[in-house]
């Protein structure tokens, strides 16, 4: 049967270049609401949480256990689990209702309830909630310097003009290991040439990314990955007390530090347990706050392609970005990939505008010329280089 052109215009959209899949509950393809999630529930006997979302203590594998001892506020939790979720919701969205008011609140329920709370919302009320909920006080942004060559050079002098054009944090990584200090050292002497005071990482192995910072060769750390299962955590040789003992490494040094999580990166290894991919990352927000870290690089990050390509997953993105600000940590909020053709979706762009530290890659491959150019406003700069 012939078509009319106007639905061949249409179906030639770059959006309809689009992975779209459907729900999987089984493998954990599910952004929120999985018929195996658990439902709320908390019991406290003599200051210990006693049960946690359906499980009693003897039931608890470590994530359950390190949230119910470190992460949630015990002398107020039975309360604040008597609130019905839309109570919360409802809360969040009123502008007469203050952030430390809702604060003592939701650092005192669970990880499902969280999510519970968050079902109760479209997007357009996390925006609101996340406006008033925000830990930090001035939105910002990060940026990541980088070049093919790992050309220090170059990255000194991309890093400068990134300070000068705003950017408070700067990332760089490296294609070959060894490059690391090459690499840290010219993104932090030439963020300070742009711009005293601006933030650096070099994202790298944790253990030489700890190492680079005790050189004083940067400034704070982000990707320092915790997960929503333990068998996740185990496959990495890793616990929730491993991530803490190495987050209280970088605050001895002094070191702005921030873990890494992101919905969809069970899934992605395979380890879901057929809970839904937010009702996952709730539980590594809360190891998060458990653990003492300042805040948390959040937003489905590497694992965006599987996130956005299942239905409300982008709205899942969202949902655990006002989550993490919820438990008062401050939120770096990311894509590390293209996951849309659509021009009204553009990669790295995020409804949570106003998530601290928005990452923005600031790729730029000078050549000849261009990168002389650069070179020369160092020198006139700091007059030398």
């Amino acid at each position: 049967m012939k078509r009319s052109k106007r639905f061949a215009v249409l179906a030639q959209r770059p959006v309809n270049q689009d992975g779209l899949i459907g729900e999987w509950p089984e493998e954990g393809l599910i952004a929120m609401d999985s018929p195996f999630d658990p439902v709320s529930s908390v019991k406290v006997d003599n200051g210990l949480i006693v049960e946690l979302d359906g499980k009693r203590r003897d039931q608890f594998d470590m994530i359950d256990r390190f949230i119910a001892d470190y992460a949630i506020n015990v002398e107020r939790t039975e309360q604040a689990m008597r609130l019905e979720a839309v109570e919360i919701a409802r809360m969040l969205v009123d502008i007469h209702v203050s952030r430390e008011e809702i604060i003592a609140i939701t650092t005192a329920i669970t990880p499902a309830k969280a999510v519970e709370v968050m079902a109760q919302m479209n997007v357009v009320e996390m925006m609101m909630a996340l406006q008033k909920m925000r830990a930090r006080r001035t939105p910002s942004n990060q940026c990541h310097v980088t070049n093919l060559k790992d050309n220090p050079v170059q990255i000194a002098a991309d890093a400068a003009e990134a300070g000068i054009r705003g950017f408070s944090e700067q990332e760089t990584t490296v294609g070959i290991a060894r490059y690391a200090p090459f690499n840290a050292l010219a993104l932090l002497v030439g963020s300070q040439c742009g711009r005293p005071g601006v933030l650096t990482q070099c994202s790298v192995e944790e253990a030489t990314e700890l190492e680079l910072g005790m050189r004083g060769l940067t400034s704070y750390a982000e990707t320092v990955s915790v997960y929503g299962t333990e068998a996740v955590f185990t496959d990495g040789d890793d616990t929730p007390w491993s991530k803490a003992f190495l987050a209280s490494a970088y605050a001895s040094r002094g070191l702005k530090m921030r873990y890494t999580s992101g919905t969809g990166s069970e899934a992605l290894m395979g380890y879901s347990e057929s809970k839904s991919m937010l009702y996952l990352e709730s539980r590594c927000i809360f190891i998060t706050k458990g653990a003492g870290v300042q805040g948390l690089q959040n937003g489905a990050v590497s694992c965006i392609g599987m996130t956005g390509a299942v239905p409300s997953g982008i709205r899942a993105v969202l949902a655990e970005n006002l989550i993490a600000s919820m438990l008062d940590l401050e939120v770096a909020s990311a894509n590390d990939q293209t996951f849309s053709h659509s021009g009204y979706s553009p990669h790295r762009a995020h409804p949570d505008a106003d998530a601290a530290g928005h990452r923005l890659y600031f790729l730029r491959l000078q050549r000849g010329a261009e990168l002389r150019q650069h070179v020369r406003r160092l020198e006139l700069r700091c007059g030398r280089f």
